[in-house]
């Protein structure tokens, strides 16, 4: 019964949430941000619709309630198989790439079939297996922050929710006379290498500043968007990392973030912290193997 109503308050908090954090690393437009975005407005990340297939997705593992269905062995089992497909999947892509990028093969559908059949297979139970190992973190990330005191009645404000994801690629814009950030924009993580320097040289020539696209590992939207990968360790420091944002969003230090370069650096310097501590806990009560 008190997991159910567990779960209810964290629906409920979701639906809350949403309507008052902003999330901190999702780029705010000051200045140069409206002249770069007239050349990335097609090609940018669409959160809204992100953050609303998300909390869905949430709510349906909610339902489930899978760290509450199996034992701790199984749970950790879960989450390791996890991993192994994420792997999987990734060592399959690249020896497709491999295909299609050698000269020497004429046919590289007929090459790449049985590759590309075994990735969709692969792709097909990490889809079925995602929603467990995802509410299994969550939870192993939750009683961690209770051990070290981040609750409100036990458990953490906001629930510590995340959504493991292809994360956007982020066009920086900095000034040429000097090393700042005047523009951070999300867009589409599948632009090819070369639209992303056609991207660069675009803005850069019709601004006269420096710009370059770059891989982000997560966005402190809510829920957290994480990067998929097989390194437990950073996906659990990257979780807790993200949560601190969303945490700080309630507070000064996050509601201030874009500021003064001086919060921005004051903000990311706690998540960092916060996410290498909570994440080593996680790793030391349920993965300690691993360290």
């Amino acid at each position: 019964m008190l997991s159910r109503i567990s779960r209810i308050l964290d629906i409920v908090s979701v639906i809350i949430l949403l309507i008052i954090i902003g999330g901190s690393d999702v780029p705010r437009l000051t200045g140069n941000a409206d002249r770069t975005r007239v050349h990335t407005r097609e090609i940018e990340f669409d959160y809204p619709n992100w953050v609303w297939d998300s909390t869905w997705t949430k709510i349906e593992q909610a339902a489930i309630g899978s760290p509450f269905t199996f034992d701790r062995e199984t749970n950790r089992e879960i989450v390791f198989e996890y991993l192994r497909i994420t792997l999987n999947i990734a060592n399959t892509e690249n020896r497709i790439e491999q295909i299609y990028a050698d000269p020497n093969i004429n046919n590289k559908e007929s090459a790449s079939l049985l590759l590309r059949t075994q990735r969709d297979e692969l792709t097909q139970r990490q889809k079925e297996i995602s929603p467990f190992a995802e509410s299994i973190l969550q939870t192993q990330l939750t009683e961690a922050l209770a051990q070290l005191g981040l609750t409100t009645i036990g458990q953490p404000l906001p629930p510590v929710l995340y959504h493991s994801s292809p994360t956007p690629l982020a066009l920086i814009v900095s000034s040429r006379s000097r090393i700042e950030q005047i523009a951070n924009i999300s867009v589409l993580p599948t632009l090819t290498i070369d639209e992303q320097i056609r991207l660069e040289d675009k803005v850069a020539e019709s601004l006269d500043v420096s710009t370059l696209v770059v891989p982000i590992g997560g966005v402190g939207v809510y829920p957290t968007m994480v990067m998929e990968t097989t390194d437990l360790r950073w996906m659990l420091s990257t979780i807790a990392h993200e949560w601190t944002h969303n945490y700080l969003s309630l507070r000064p230090l996050g509601l201030n973030y874009s500021k003064t370069p001086e919060l921005r650096t004051m903000n990311e310097t706690t998540a960092n912290i916060v996410g290498d501590e909570v994440g080593l806990l996680v790793l030391q009560g349920y993965y300690p193997e691993i360290l």
